[in-house]
């Protein structure tokens, strides 16, 4: 093989390399996602960054900053995450809180941080669609009979769901989780391991 066709040998597989790893690049960058108010989806890049505003970059745009009024749900492909666009009970303006379970019931999840101490308060709301969002219960609070009859109206069209959610003594946010997914999915899930104090 002569010194030239070696180059151009060398310089095809360096092309293609470094084609191959744009694509994976690109492919990997362009897997998030937002939906608008009417139901379009835009792929895109969303960025999060550690102090500032999230932002969402289609491939012809600038980066735009995540708006709940805008922007009706995003996806994070990096961290496996999905935002939606609500309401929260007794406000005018929508948040985006995290999704943790969809189906005919969601289950959110709205985190503040607590900066003096270092920590993160949760509260966990739900919703049957179409139907407003009702907080299912916080970490800093005690669960109250209320919340688990809450719940409780929502699972009543799926009988078996509903009679072992009142059979059931406990009301922690695992429990109550496991048996929104069984309701959606048919599925039990058990043990979702420990976010925070629930």
């Amino acid at each position: 093989m002569s010194s030239l066709s070696k180059k151009l040998f060398i310089a095809g597989i360096a092309l293609l390399l470094t084609t191959f790893a744009e694509a994976q690049k690109s492919k990997k960058r362009t897997s998030d996602y937002v939906i608008t108010p009417k139901g379009d989806t835009m792929i895109c890049i969303i960025t999060i960054p550690m102090l500032g505003k999230n932002t969402y970059t289609t491939m012809t745009d600038t980066p735009r900053v995540l708006k709940p009024d805008e922007v009706k749900e995003y996806y994070v492909r990096s961290k496996n995450e999905r935002y939606r666009s609500v309401l929260r009970p007794g406000e005018t303006k929508p948040v985006f809180l995290k999704v943790l379970e969809a189906g005919k019931i969601n289950l959110y999840e709205d985190l503040t941080a607590n900066t003096a101490k270092d920590t993160y308060n949760a509260t966990w709301y739900i919703t049957k669609n179409p139907g407003k969002l009702v907080e299912l219960r916080g970490n800093k609070l005690s669960p109250g009979k209320g919340q688990k009859n809450e719940l409780q109206e929502m699972l009543m069209d799926n009988k078996d769901v509903y009679d072992a959610y009142v059979n059931d003594k406990k009301f922690t946010f695992d429990e109550a989780r496991s048996f929104i997914h069984l309701y959606n999915t048919g599925e039990w899930q058990q043990g979702w391991g420990k976010t925070y104090a629930h």
